[in-house]
């Protein structure tokens, strides 16, 4: 069922009524910076300025640079303990902690025994990564504490086609890779579940049974088991390019504001 909205002017705040759930907006917060990475599980915010990643609680900011790999390509925040920072250019990951302070020496996958050229990181669970790599285009589990490889994806291209991944996103039960074509779902052993026709996603969140993914102009709700798409949120006053949910709170980042809204099931 397609979103029903009502604009309040005075905070560009709307209520949007999807099959099965209520989205509310709550309010707008100012935070300063280049990018908004997110928000972990006690809903600390993550932002870059630069090539600095900070996060900051209601009492303190904290951060994190590394002057040897210049821009931080992604951050996972799925375990606030052992945060994930990859630098692509220099085909590194870095593990912080909750303070953002360095856990171990940084893994260079070059001259690990994974020695492959890797274009997305994301958490999985037992001390392992999600690597995709684009030397031949392979979806691996990789434990950074052993340094040996779990096991290993056929080429993503024999589930779809001409597959580019464009993001890769993943929890400690599953993996999606994101491309303009379709997403390819993986379970934690490394299967392939299904590969699911969607519309660009430009954003995906895991969520409840399923998972929220942006096209720029709506945000979806989907869970694998079903081919309805639910949309939560349609045509905001603000982008919704770049979105993060914890809980039952969704936010959005534009020009220098968070905006936040509650999503609860009817």
């Amino acid at each position: 069922m397609r979103g029903l909205f009502a604009i309040l002017i005075c905070f560009q705040c709307f209520f949007v009524q999807a099959q099965g759930f209520d989205t509310t907006f709550e309010k707008q917060i100012s935070l300063k910076a280049d990018r908004f990475i997110g928000l972990d599980a006690f809903e600390n915010y993550y932002y870059t300025i630069g090539s600095i990643l900070y996060k900051k609680t209601p009492t303190k900011t904290y951060s994190y640079n590394n002057i040897k790999f210049g821009e931080i390509t992604s951050v996972d925040l799925s375990n606030p303990l052992k945060i994930v920072l990859f630098y692509r250019d220099f085909n590194v990951m870095v593990l912080l902690d909750n303070r953002l302070n360095e856990l171990s020496d940084s893994i260079n996958f070059s001259l690990e025994s994974f020695a492959k050229n890797v274009a997305f990181v994301s958490v999985s669970s037992n001390n392992n990564v999600w690597l995709y790599s684009l030397d031949d285009n392979i979806l691996s589990l990789w434990n950074y504490e052993t340094k040996k490889t779990v096991f290993d994806t056929r080429p993503v291209s024999l589930y779809q086609k001409d597959f580019e991944a464009t993001l890769q996103v993943s929890n400690y039960k599953y993996c999606w890779l994101v491309s303009e074509k379709g997403i390819l779902v993986f379970n934690e052993y490394g299967s392939h579940l299904k590969t699911l026709k969607t519309n660009v996603a430009m954003h995906i969140r895991p969520y409840q049974d399923g998972y929220l993914y942006g096209d720029g102009k709506r945000i979806y709700y989907r869970t694998d088991s079903s081919s309805i798409e639910e949309v939560l949120i349609e045509n905001p006053t603000h982008k919704i390019d770049n979105f993060t949910i914890v809980k039952n709170n969704l936010y959005f980042f534009d020009s220098n504001v968070v905006y936040k809204y509650t999503v609860l099931k009817k």
